[in-house]
């Protein structure tokens, strides 16, 4: 598909998951169009060291231009100007919009890890994931015990992160009268 992508210029992951799907929408109006968008506020932080809603930016503007290993690096270095480890808000906004009566509605929610079970550390675990600078240096509790993002088995991710989203999408899709 040769869709233009929406602007993102809400200010929380629910919000821009929202304008994403009403964005979409208004180009592809055969479906449902179900939008994501995550992001990751650093407890505790000065403003200037918070990238609030906009990483990709953030790292840009601090690095030259956004890499993985230039995300990765930029985090790390603000973790240990926090003494090493910082408590964040990992969210995943959802919403979802459809065509009905010649409108669009829109629904949307937000799942949250909560700040006491994720937090971004200075020391990277040497895996890596494509596309996600924050894998390295994120860590979930997770049964009493702090786990790097990148070492979660696939039974830990749900555990950490997709049974919430589950729920919010769940949530949704019963909000939507075309999937009823």
């Amino acid at each position: 598909l040769h869709l233009e992508e929406p602007d993102e210029t809400r200010e929380n992951a629910q919000e821009i998951a929202a304008e994403k799907a009403l964005g979409y929408a208004k180009q592809f109006s055969e479906l449902p169009v179900l939008a994501r968008d995550d992001t990751n506020a650093l407890i505790g932080v000065d403003e200037e060291d918070d990238p609030k809603n906009h990483n990709k930016e953030f790292i840009a503007k601090r690095m030259g231009k956004y890499t993985d290993a230039n995300g990765e690096k930029v985090l790390a270095e603000i973790a240990h100007k926090y003494g090493g480890e910082i408590p964040t808000n990992f969210d995943w906004g959802y919403a979802l919009a459809w065509h009905e009566n010649g409108e669009i509605k829109v629904v949307s929610g937000l799942a949250t890890t909560g700040s006491e079970r994720t937090k971004i550390v200075d020391q990277p675990s040497p895996k890596k994931v494509p596309g996600f600078c924050f894998a390295p240096v994120l860590k979930v509790l997770l049964d009493g015990e702090w786990k790097y993002d990148t070492e979660l088995t696939e039974e830990d991710s749900w555990k950490a992160y997709w049974n919430l989203q589950a729920e919010v999408i769940d949530n949704l899709i019963k909000q939507c009268d075309l999937l009823k």
